[in-house]
């Protein structure tokens, strides 16, 4: 309901304009219903009434903040829960003296509006600090993956890897012995000379080698990263001793032992959960025993195995030949910043300010992402909603991030980029809870060298039988994987973040 004095004034018409931009609009977008707007000319003020939910507030927006006595802004106060103004302040200690209530400027609307939401749904925010890269290195080549591998290369001399780990142990503020520096330094060296011999493959490679050689050198990738972490290993007796136990992944081929149906599980022990937990990933429920058939995943633990589909669908670069070779769900969206909805402008001159909350954009191309997979994929995220006006194809969701303690919304999301155009990226939780690509793309290459070697019949029908739909996926995955693992590693390896680009190009 609406409510409108019979005269009107300049002042009140331009200030009509700016709470219906300011005010109304985004009170809508953020699903809120307006009850009631009073119009006051002579006082050039507009109260209005909002509710979503059980939730319900009253507010005052004036002209100015000296637009009106310290008697009426007594009166007011016990009349709405909040007052704002428009414009600059003007005396105000004086005129709202004694007033109890909150009197600011209509700039700080929004951090109000995100307030209010969060008393229906409250903040989300990383419990734990969230670890991120400080310095970023830019490689600029012809071809880009040749500046990488050289930068990987460097490493493997034990002196360029010892002042790999003094400057990380220097930027964690870390005191490292000299013993656990060399001992670090030559695990280091030692790993990426394996991962660089195994990774390295020619056009003319099989496919068995290139998907072996990427497996085995997505391992001692691994291994590097954590000796070069200054919480990480402290030498490669104990890298290589969490291998003793095996890879810490296991296969089960489906009844008719084609591509579709093998399944692949996480284990206790192993490689993999000890990569994971150093990752920060929880492994507590992952699973001491395999499952020995089909009937036996009913019994393991939720999460624990996946198929090979649902490895596949957390790779954004394939997208449009996994649609081609799959139904149904994707396992990432893309995201991007939401303009609509955050209000970022300020007001009349007045300096934008830092936020704890910002509101997202996520993208779902397939359409068959439901918002409680959203809401249970462990992201800081709240007021998940489908944007049901969106032209396009697939589902838009909009949600709040809170990102308190973090200046940038983005650094709270798991984001994954590469080249191949999947700049902004978030990847669901699969297999184990893994979300990371490099750990998801280690599960699915282990999977495929099990195939490779010890199912000769499921392989040859890929390589040119029955299931020969398969082949353009996987080929298109290692070159994809080739060029972006490499990346990645190095990025984790050196705590840089990593940009590349050809000369001339826009990052050039």
């Amino acid at each position: 309901m609406a409510h409108q004095s019979d005269i009107s004034s300049p002042r009140l018409d331009l200030l009509r304009r700016e709470v219906e931009q300011s005010v109304l609009k985004p009170f809508r977008t953020h699903g809120w219903s307006i009850s009631d707007t009073s119009e006051y000319a002579h006082e050039d003020l507009i109260k209005i009434t909002a509710q979503r939910g059980m939730e319900k507030i009253r507010i005052a927006i004036l002209y100015s903040s000296s637009g009106i006595s310290n008697l009426r802004y007594r009166a007011l106060g016990n009349e709405v829960d909040h007052i704002f103004f428009h414009g600059q302040p003007y005396m105000l200690e004086s005129f709202a003296a004694g007033v109890t209530i909150p009197v600011v400027p209509l700039s700080s609307f929004f951090p109000f509006l995100v307030a209010l939401n969060k008393r229906i749904e409250p903040d989300r925010s990383p419990q734990l600090p969230i670890q991120r890269p400080k310095t970023v290195k830019r490689l600029t080549a012809e071809q880009p993956i040749d500046a990488v591998f050289a930068r990987l290369q460097q490493f493997t001399s034990v002196n360029l890897a010892a002042k790999l780990v003094k400057r990380r142990a220097a930027d964690a503020d870390l005191a490292m012995t000299p013993e656990v520096v060399a001992s670090k330094s030559t695990g280091i060296a030692f790993s990426l000379r394996s991962a660089l011999d195994y990774i390295v493959s020619t056009p003319g490679d099989r496919l068995n080698k290139r998907v072996l050689g990427l497996y085995y050198g997505t391992m001692a990738f691994a291994q590097a990263e954590m000796l070069a972490s200054p919480s990480g290993p402290i030498d490669l007796d104990e890298v290589e001793g969490m291998t003793k136990q095996g890879h810490g992944l296991y296969t089960l081929a489906g009844p008719n032992g084609v591509f579709s149906d093998l399944r692949i599980g996480v284990l206790a022990t192993g490689f993999l959960p000890q990569w994971a937990s150093f990752l920060g990933y929880d492994i507590t429920n992952y699973p001491t025993r395999k499952a020995r058939s089909f009937g036996d995943i009913e019994k393991q633990p939720q999460g624990t195995v996946c198929s090979l589909r649902d490895l596949f669908s957390s790779v954004p670069e394939i997208d449009d030949l996994f649609s081609e070779v799959f139904n149904g769900a994707v396992n990432w969206l893309s995201v991007r910043y939401d303009d609509k909805t955050n209000m970022r402008f300020s007001v009349h001159g007045m300096a934008e300010k830092k936020y704890d909350s910002t509101y997202g954009l996520f993208h779902d191309r397939s359409g068959e992402i439901s918002v409680e997979r959203l809401s249970k994929a462990g992201w800081p995220l709240a007021e998940i909603q489908r944007v049901e006006d969106f032209v396009g194809p697939g589902t838009l969701f909009r949600a709040r991030v809170d990102h308190a303690g973090h200046d940038v919304w983005w650094s709270v999301l798991p984001t994954h980029s590469s080249p191949f155009g999947t700049r902004s990226t978030l990847l669901l939780p699969t297999v184990g809870g893994l979300r990371d690509y490099r750990t998801i793309v280690a599960v699915t290459l282990y999977a495929l060298s099990i195939m490779a070697r010890y199912m000769p019949s499921a392989w040859r029908r890929i390589e040119g039988g029955d299931d020969d739909q398969y082949l353009a996926l996987i080929k298109a995955s290692l070159s994809v994987w080739e060029r972006v693992l490499p990346e990645h590693f190095l990025e984790s390896i050196a705590g840089e973040i990593v940009h590349t680009a050809q000369p001339g190009s826009f990052f050039g």
